[in-house]
């Protein structure tokens, strides 16, 4: 973990040097790493405590608690270009040079076009959702939600049941991560995991995990 911490840090530093000091601003995070955004958004950004937050070592993000949320610092800077969307509305947020630390406006792809493609696609044989590990599930007052389960040598393993089908496909993505990494099939292959469906998923693996560990110390 150490020598990856370096290589962010070179390589953050790096991509600074590049860069107009008079247009960024440099966020400080946990881990001494830095963060990189528009120059504009500097007041805001600086009164959040930020952390740097890895995803199985391959991606680490600058997050903060704002609101009871954990929020990336890709959304909060997207939210503050457009006040007028709502958090959920930003959540499938890649890099342009692959630097997650990169937050800068011209660094961000909000992929409305790969989601429009998503949610208008038709729905895959024999489900009720258009999304890979999507269910429609009814619930006790006649309305319905969306589970998310992935399936493996495990067997079936519920990720939870959502309001938004989009969001549902988005934590079946962030489990499916964290289960087969870059051999897993994805709803929305373009885009880095989002931060707060990877913390989901993580949670209910482990308590599957150990439930499974329980039953079969229980049959042993």
């Amino acid at each position: 973990m150490v020598k990856k911490v370096e290589e962010i840090r070179g390589s953050v530093n790096s991509l600074i040097r590049t860069l107009d000091v008079g247009e960024i601003a440099v966020i400080p995070t946990s881990r001494e790493l830095v963060a990189v955004i528009d120059q504009k958004f500097e007041m805001p950004v600086q009164l959040q405590r930020w952390y740097a937050v890895f995803s199985r070592g391959d991606h680490v993000y600058a997050v903060a608690d704002i609101d009871g949320r954990r929020i990336s610092l890709q959304r909060y800077v997207l939210k503050l270009e457009h006040p007028e969307r709502s958090y959920d509305e930003l959540k499938h947020v890649s890099f342009a040079n692959k630097q997650s630390l990169d937050c800068r406006l011209c660094n961000l792809e909000y992929r409305i076009g790969r989601q429009s493609v998503m949610l208008n696609r038709r729905p895959k044989k024999g489900t009720s959702s258009r999304y890979k590990g999507v269910i429609k599930s009814l619930t006790s007052n006649g309305g319905f939600k969306w589970r998310t389960q992935i399936r493996g040598n495990f067997g079936t393993m519920s990720i939870g049941t959502y309001d938004d089908e989009q969001w549902a496909a988005t934590v079946y993505d962030a489990a499916a991560y964290l289960v087969f990494g870059g051999s897993g099939h994805y709803n929305f292959p373009e885009t880095c995991p989002n931060v707060d469906a990877l913390e989901i998923a993580r949670v209910r693996i482990e308590r599957f995990s150990l439930m499974k560990k329980r039953k079969q110390e229980t049959i042993d």
